[in-house]
């Protein structure tokens, strides 16, 4: 890797923080490799049972505190976080795209999305208020909204800056602290939005980063100080994170995977549904747990659309971030390129057809993580696996169906259910189509189009529960305390 990008990304050495201070792991080593050209950017050091237990009681010790700041006090330090986000664009974005692999647009994207995710936390801070619920009445009734303590949270390894706003930013801004487990694929994101809260003036402790595997992770859940725990990552990893929770009744996010179905009708608008179904699915090489990994056409529309989108497909340029021209960039890992072209082959031996891609690269920029956007005709073989379970990568599976109830039918035929989406001229059919669809989120006439931080998301079924973003993602993290005050001299007292 170019010693230049490295540089300019400004890798800390440890990416380690334990109440306010950068510290190195006492674990065992490992090495966090760029998906760009398999070389190794740093060494980490995982984090020892002593040092998540020192995590945990650093948030703990720090949270009455922070929780009696005043709100408009720890508005004010999240919004400086912010503007520092906004300034150090160019190395954040770098720091992206050398250890994520994603295209300068979309880790400028991350910076963005951070940024304005902390800021509307920051406005929350202000903004949650608790309910009088009877008034005048002698006797006082209304609630106080508190925060929920120490909260863990995983943080997925596809956009862990932004994940470290939105998850994170929330939980402190209402009065938590957090400790916060990073992904070993890419662990610096959260250390550097740590360095960003650190200077703004977040106390110590309110934030901790810790590193390594499923042994720090179940160490932090079972921390007896810890409240709550919100993890993002794949469905069979938060299932078994949210039982060891749930055991010890703590509070619990989960947003978990997707399979979702982008159903396109034959009154669709043409160029904007080819365009936005494309971007569904290849966007941050399909590594979004949203992606429109389902692609179904309605008969009369499908052979024509899909000649143009598999035209497309094939177009698209695979290869370094640092190349301006590239429009796919790579999967987090070399070992994700095969886990991929595993699911790809065999779709082809259960009897679907590649339209498109399914190839391993052998001229592509490097030794990177790099895997072709891929089409893959699933209509004659309805089972297939690919069909049920998601890829994580640019691997789109196709279906046709003849009628919308058909469509409903097939886009409701997986475990999952975080979103989804559709395309047709007839706003009666969208509708309908997001009232019977079981989704957390869905979209008409676009796909995976940001809807800014107020919006909420969060998943059913395999995809997990609880919300993120927005008015229900800040309240998540906090506690409902009902008081009741009797103001009548003469309120009878005793049995």
């Amino acid at each position: 890797m170019n010693t230049e990008l490295v540089s300019a990304a400004s890798i800390p050495a440890s990416a380690t923080r334990i109440a306010g201070k950068q510290v190195v792991g006492d674990g065992e080593n490992f090495d966090v490799v760029t998906p760009i050209d398999g070389s190794v950017l740093g060494s980490e050091r995982a984090s020892s049972p002593a040092q998540v237990q020192a995590a945990v009681r650093a948030a703990a010790a720090a949270q009455p505190g922070w929780a009696a700041t005043p709100a408009d006090e720890r508005a004010r330090i999240l919004l400086t976080a912010v503007a520092s986000l906004r300034v150090d664009i160019e190395r954040l974005s770098t720091l992206i795209m050398l250890d994520n692999g994603k295209t300068r647009a979309e880790a400028q994207q991350d910076v963005y999305a951070a940024a304005a995710l902390l800021e509307s936390a920051a406005e929350w801070a202000r903004r949650v208020k608790g309910t009088t619920l009877v008034e005048g009445s002698g006797l006082e009734r209304f609630t106080w909204r508190e925060p929920v303590g120490v909260v863990a949270i995983f943080m997925p390894f596809n956009a862990p800056l932004m994940f470290s706003a939105m998850k994170a930013g929330a939980a402190i801004a209402v009065g938590n602290t957090v400790v916060v487990k990073s992904p070993m694929q890419n662990p610096y994101a959260a250390a550097v939005f740590a360095d960003h809260l650190a200077d703004a003036g977040v106390p110590a402790g309110v934030y901790n980063v810790l590193q390594g595997g499923a042994d720090v992770g179940e160490a932090m859940v079972d921390a007896p100080e810890l409240a709550m725990v919100s993890f993002t990552g794949s469905s069979d990893v938060g299932a078994i994170v949210g039982q060891r929770a749930v055991a010890q009744l703590k509070r619990l996010i989960l947003e978990l995977g997707g399979k979702s179905a982008n159903v396109v009708f034959d009154d669709a608008p043409f160029d904007a549904a080819v365009d936005g179904s494309l971007a569904a699915i290849f966007r941050n090489s399909g590594q979004r747990c949203f992606s429109g990994s389902r692609l179904l056409l309605q008969e009369g529309i499908a052979e024509k659309f899909l000649a143009s989108y598999v035209e497309k497909a094939r177009s698209l340029r695979v290869g370094s971030p640092f190349d301006d021209d590239t429009q796919v960039g790579a999967l987090i890992t070399a070992a994700d390129v095969q886990r991929v072209h595993a699911i790809v082959e065999q779709a082809c031996a259960e009897g679907a057809t590649v339209l498109c891609g399914g190839e391993l690269p052998t001229e592509v920029a490097g030794r990177g993580a790099y895997y072709p956007p891929t089409v893959i005709d699933c209509t004659l073989v309805p089972n297939a696996t690919v069909l049920q379970e998601e890829v994580f990568g640019p691997v789109v599976a196709v279906q046709r169906f003849a009628t919308e109830d058909e469509a409903v039918t097939l886009a409701n035929s997986t475990r999952y259910a975080l979103a989804g989406g559709c395309w047709s001229a007839d706003f009666g059919t969208g509708l309908r189509m997001a009232r019977r669809v079981d989704a957390g989120m869905y979209w008409i006439n676009s796909y995976a189009v940001h809807g800014g931080v107020e919006v909420t998301i969060g998943g059913r079924g395999a995809s997990g529960f609880g919300q993120e973003m927005g008015e229900e993602g800040i309240l998540a993290y906090t506690n409902v305390k009902t008081v009741l005050m009797d103001t009548r001299g003469d309120a009878v007292k005793g049995m």
